[in-house]
Protein backbone atom coordinates (compact mmCIF):
# COMPACT_ATOMS: atom_id res chain seq x y z
CA UNK A 1 0.00 0.00 0.00
CA UNK A 2 1.31 3.45 -0.89
CA UNK A 3 0.66 6.28 1.54
CA UNK A 4 -0.90 9.42 0.18
CA UNK A 5 1.32 12.53 0.10
CA UNK A 6 -0.65 14.26 2.88
CA UNK A 7 -0.28 11.22 5.15
CA UNK A 8 3.42 11.01 4.36
CA UNK A 9 3.85 14.72 5.11
CA UNK A 10 2.08 14.32 8.48
CA UNK A 11 4.31 11.35 9.30
CA UNK A 12 7.41 13.41 8.44
CA UNK A 13 6.20 16.29 10.60
CA UNK A 14 5.47 13.92 13.49
CA UNK A 15 8.93 12.35 13.13
CA UNK A 16 10.58 15.77 13.09
CA UNK A 17 8.60 16.87 16.18
CA UNK A 18 9.48 13.68 18.02
CA UNK A 19 13.16 14.14 17.12
CA UNK A 20 13.11 17.73 18.45
CA UNK A 21 11.48 16.61 21.69
CA UNK A 22 14.02 13.84 22.21
CA UNK A 23 16.93 16.10 21.25
CA UNK A 24 15.68 18.74 23.71
CA UNK A 25 15.48 16.27 26.58
CA UNK A 26 18.76 14.54 25.74
CA UNK A 27 21.09 16.87 27.74
CA UNK A 28 19.02 16.58 30.92
CA UNK A 29 18.60 12.83 30.51
CA UNK A 30 22.33 12.47 29.87
CA UNK A 31 23.06 14.50 33.00
CA UNK A 32 20.83 12.21 35.05
CA UNK A 33 22.47 9.13 33.54
CA UNK A 34 25.91 10.60 34.31
CA UNK A 35 24.92 11.07 37.95
CA UNK A 36 24.61 14.88 38.01
CA UNK A 37 22.48 15.70 41.03
CA UNK A 38 20.22 18.67 41.60
CA UNK A 39 20.73 18.27 45.34
CA UNK A 40 22.36 21.43 46.59
CA UNK A 41 21.86 25.18 46.48
CA UNK A 42 21.24 27.09 43.26
CA UNK A 43 21.38 30.88 42.82
CA UNK A 44 19.69 32.89 40.08
CA UNK A 45 20.69 36.53 39.71
CA UNK A 46 17.44 37.43 37.95
CA UNK A 47 13.99 36.15 37.06
CA UNK A 48 12.98 36.59 33.41
CA UNK A 49 9.47 37.70 34.38
CA UNK A 50 10.36 39.95 37.34
CA UNK A 51 13.05 42.65 37.05
CA UNK A 52 15.25 43.06 40.12
CA UNK A 53 14.32 39.67 41.62
CA UNK A 54 16.95 37.08 42.50
CA UNK A 55 16.39 33.63 43.99
CA UNK A 56 18.06 30.86 45.95
CA UNK A 57 16.64 27.35 45.93
CA UNK A 58 17.93 24.43 47.97
CA UNK A 59 17.09 20.92 46.78
CA UNK A 60 17.54 18.42 49.61
CA UNK A 61 18.17 14.72 49.07
CA UNK A 62 14.94 13.86 50.94
CA UNK A 63 12.93 15.34 48.03
CA UNK A 64 12.09 18.66 49.71
CA UNK A 65 13.07 22.15 48.67
CA UNK A 66 13.07 25.66 50.07
CA UNK A 67 13.29 28.76 47.91
CA UNK A 68 13.63 32.43 48.70
CA UNK A 69 13.11 35.31 46.31
CA UNK A 70 14.39 38.84 46.99
CA UNK A 71 13.46 41.97 45.09
CA UNK A 72 16.02 44.76 44.92
CA UNK A 73 15.59 48.39 43.98
CA UNK A 74 18.38 50.97 44.07
CA UNK A 75 20.64 48.68 46.09
CA UNK A 76 18.06 47.84 48.77
CA UNK A 77 15.94 44.75 49.44
CA UNK A 78 12.31 45.86 49.04
CA UNK A 79 10.58 42.50 49.21
CA UNK A 80 11.02 38.82 50.04
CA UNK A 81 9.01 35.70 49.27
CA UNK A 82 9.50 32.14 50.57
CA UNK A 83 8.33 28.78 49.22
CA UNK A 84 8.78 25.22 50.47
CA UNK A 85 7.60 21.89 49.19
CA UNK A 86 8.64 18.76 47.33
CA UNK A 87 10.69 18.33 44.18
CA UNK A 88 11.42 15.57 41.69
CA UNK A 89 13.41 15.11 38.49
CA UNK A 90 12.47 12.40 36.03
CA UNK A 91 13.13 12.01 32.31
CA UNK A 92 14.28 15.61 31.91
CA UNK A 93 11.28 17.09 33.73
CA UNK A 94 11.63 18.97 37.02
CA UNK A 95 8.48 19.13 39.13
CA UNK A 96 8.05 21.43 42.11
CA UNK A 97 5.06 20.95 44.36
CA UNK A 98 4.75 24.10 46.45
CA UNK A 99 3.18 23.40 49.85
CA UNK A 100 3.90 26.64 51.73
CA UNK A 101 4.22 30.26 50.59
CA UNK A 102 5.38 32.73 53.22
CA UNK A 103 4.30 30.30 55.96
CA UNK A 104 0.78 29.80 54.55
CA UNK A 105 -0.38 26.37 53.35
CA UNK A 106 -1.01 26.12 49.62
CA UNK A 107 -0.84 23.59 46.81
CA UNK A 108 0.71 24.47 43.45
CA UNK A 109 2.52 22.31 40.95
CA UNK A 110 5.10 23.80 38.59
CA UNK A 111 6.57 21.71 35.79
CA UNK A 112 9.77 22.66 33.97
CA UNK A 113 11.66 21.08 31.09
CA UNK A 114 15.32 20.77 32.03
CA UNK A 115 17.30 22.21 29.15
CA UNK A 116 20.68 21.82 30.84
CA UNK A 117 21.95 20.34 34.09
CA UNK A 118 25.64 20.24 34.91
CA UNK A 119 27.51 20.23 38.21
CA UNK A 120 27.56 24.04 38.08
CA UNK A 121 24.60 25.21 35.97
CA UNK A 122 20.88 24.46 35.73
CA UNK A 123 18.64 25.82 32.97
CA UNK A 124 14.92 25.07 33.06
CA UNK A 125 12.01 26.19 30.90
CA UNK A 126 8.51 26.91 32.14
CA UNK A 127 6.75 26.21 28.87
CA UNK A 128 3.32 27.53 29.94
CA UNK A 129 4.74 31.05 29.88
CA UNK A 130 7.75 30.44 27.61
CA UNK A 131 10.17 31.49 30.37
CA UNK A 132 13.70 30.13 30.82
CA UNK A 133 15.37 30.25 34.24
CA UNK A 134 19.11 29.85 34.70
CA UNK A 135 20.85 29.24 38.02
CA UNK A 136 24.32 28.37 39.25
CA UNK A 137 25.28 26.03 42.08
CA UNK A 138 26.59 27.84 45.16
CA UNK A 139 28.15 26.60 48.38
CA UNK A 140 26.04 28.54 50.90
CA UNK A 141 22.40 29.58 51.14
CA UNK A 142 22.94 33.31 51.21
CA UNK A 143 22.17 36.18 48.87
CA UNK A 144 24.76 38.62 47.61
CA UNK A 145 24.14 42.29 48.32
CA UNK A 146 21.65 44.02 46.05
CA UNK A 147 23.27 45.73 43.08
CA UNK A 148 23.25 49.50 43.28
CA UNK A 149 21.85 51.70 40.53
CA UNK A 150 18.45 52.22 39.00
Amino acid sequence: MIARPSVMRKMQMFSASLFCLIAGLAPAMAAQAAGVSMVGIWYSAFQPDEPGVMSLIEFKDDGTFSEEFRKCEKGEVVGAYFETGKWSLKDGVETLIVEMINGERTRAENIYVVEMLTETERRIKFEQQNLTFTSRRVAKFEFPACATGT
